[in-house]
């Protein structure tokens, strides 16, 4: 964890993400079993969030659900969205139509935070966890998200990226190795071109292995913070529909958000 985060503060977020992903109740055991969190501290803060509204407790189960108060919170933060579901819509209807994981991500600083995710459920799949990042400037997401922004802004974002790669020495060997990937402007700028002029990302083996994602951007209105919708799995099926998927990913955006 950061050391610019604060671990009570993080805990809510986890703990409401947690519920968001499993989408049913949960008792304190399960919460603090996933997390790696001791048991007792897990429940003070489970009574906590029950005390300001933001989880029911049923008795009976000895389980927790939130409440509608946490629906409620950031409904107002770009509404032609994520009024009346049909962001929720499109992404179930793109899992239905591909079966494979669908994720909904942003841009937060050098990186991409994966928002919303509903995972595959493809025999062959690969998993993604709610709340995971991705670098902005070597991702599939992340090239959807730059592609919005002007030339000068992505050459300073991908500086920006190249300075904060910085060596460290390796526990091992104490020789110096990268904790992440630097990335060639002039490259990186072939890329942006390439993405803008067919709308859509293809990432494969970027950031994982054998995994890939393809990317679209979603419409919004002037001042709100772009969004990107994705299929992530494995390369080779990606690669094998390519076509297909992105037609679904443009007839879906069409169809449920127009």
């Amino acid at each position: 964890m950061s050391r610019d985060v604060v671990k009570s503060a993080a805990r809510v977020i986890h703990v409401l993400e947690y519920f968001d992903d499993v989408r049913r109740a949960a008792s304190v055991s399960e919460i603090a079993e996933h997390h790696d969190w001791p048991i007792s501290s897990t429940s003070v803060l489970m009574r906590s969030l029950v005390t300001l509204g933001y989880l029911d407790y049923e008795a009976g189960t000895r389980t927790y659900m939130p409440t509608t108060r946490v629906a409620l919170l950031g409904n107002w933060i770009q509404a032609n969205l994520f009024k009346d579901g049909q962001l929720m819509h499109l992404m179930e209807w793109l899992s239905e139509k591909t079966g494979e994981t669908v994720v909904l991500a942003a841009r937060n600083g050098l990186g991409v935070h994966y928002i919303q995710v509903i995972q595959a459920t493809n025999t062959m799949r690969m998993s993604v966890r709610l709340g995971t990042v991705r670098p902005l400037c070597w991702s599939g997401s992340g090239w959807m998200l730059l592609s919005t922004l002007d030339d000068d802004t992505i050459r300073k974002l991908a500086q920006r990226h190249n300075a904060d790669v910085a060596p460290v020495a390796s526990p091992e060997s104490g020789a110096l190795s990268l904790p992440g990937k630097r990335v060639d402007i002039a490259e990186l700028m072939e890329v942006i071109a390439d993405v803008r002029a067919k709308g859509y990302a293809f990432s494969a083996n970027q950031v994982t292995a054998n995994g890939g994602l393809i990317a679209m951007l979603l419409p919004t209105l002037p001042g709100d913070k772009p969004l990107v919708i994705g299929l992530a799995g494995l390369t080779s099926v990606l690669d094998a529909n390519l076509d297909r998927f992105v037609a679904l990913l443009r007839e879906g955006i069409a169809l449920h958000i127009g």
